[in-house]
């Protein structure tokens, strides 16, 4: 098996010469390739304090998205089939194939897309120094890179994440829900809605509460209104609708995208309790015990 790795830094020739000594115990058959259709297969072959060994199976058709190796060298090896990367070269990608036995060799600034175009299945051994801790996600526009997010993460084959910022988060949620004003909410609530205060006791305290709204503290929400969860509560009947709040409308959008996604119909209020006292809506003193209905005053 492979010898001890140098207690020191590694040089890209040193790492090289690593990855190529663990691609040919892959062909010699001491490590199992795993195979999977619709996604990479991978796992670690080795992690020391200076270095970082990947053994990864790729399926067709299945690209990295552009990325770098957040301040690591590192150099990969195909060890079966042909992988096709794309290179940011400080104006624009270029591309180029590396068939078996190749090496790709990298310094910690590089940015790369890397993917099988090909019908059968492709190998590669990736080393990385210092080990992963940090990858960045890229697009090209105007013929610049922009940067769409940041994963820490010491697994090359971590998904991106799916949202760049807390707003693209909020976006997202938002174009899945309806959103009411505090006018079209209480009218909806008129209609056999069901207000949820998703709000703490103390913020609760500081701006009042809505008489008839339920209160249910945001991180037992899903369990208490989903009608099949053994922790829901009476009220959560199929068919509910119900309506979110928090104090300003942007927490009740996560809350009311995440009861949806569940199959629930789910809005929030636009503003929040802030925008309901606003409309010149009832708001009582609070704070209500959770799980209870605020009463009128």
């Amino acid at each position: 098996m492979i010898t001890a790795v140098p207690i020191r830094a590694l040089s890209r020739t040193e790492l090289a010469a690593l990855a190529e000594r663990y691609a040919d115990e892959v062909r010699q058959g001491c490590f199992e390739v795993g195979h999977s259709d619709g996604e990479r297969w991978h796992v670690r072959l080795h992690r020391d304090e200076l270095v970082d060994v990947w053994l990864i199976a790729w399926p067709t058709s299945l690209n990295t998205e552009l990325h770098d190796h957040g301040g690591s060298a590192g150099v990969f090896t195909v060890v079966e089939g042909t992988l096709t990367e794309d290179v940011w070269n400080g104006d624009r990608l270029e591309s180029r194939t590396l068939r078996a036995g190749e090496t790709s060799r990298f310094g910690p600034a590089y940015v790369h897309d890397v993917r099988n175009d090909r019908p059968q299945q492709a190998v590669s051994v990736h080393v990385y120094s210092p080990p992963l801790s940090q990858m960045n996600y890229y697009d090209v526009e105007d013929g610049e890179l922009r940067r769409l997010a940041t994963s820490w993460t010491d697994d090359p084959e971590a998904p991106a994440p799916a949202y760049a910022s807390v707003d693209d988060l909020l976006e997202a949620a938002r174009s899945t829900i309806t959103r009411y004003t505090p006018l079209e909410a209480a009218a909806a609530v008129a209609a056999g809605a069901q207000l949820v205060d998703i709000r703490p006791a103390w913020q609760r305290e500081v701006d009042g509460e809505v008489p008839g709204a339920v209160v249910i503290e945001r991180n037992h929400l899903e369990w208490r209104v989903h009608p099949k969860s053994d922790a829901r509560l009476p009220i959560a009947r199929p068919g509910q609708k119900w309506i979110i709040f928090c104090t300003e409308g942007y927490t009740s959008s996560l809350a009311a995208a995440s009861l949806v996604s569940l199959g629930l119909q789910a809005a929030d209020v636009e503003g929040g309790i802030r925008g309901w006292a606003a409309a010149g809506l009832p708001v009582v003193a609070g704070p209500t015990p959770v799980e209870q209905v605020v009463r009128s005053a």
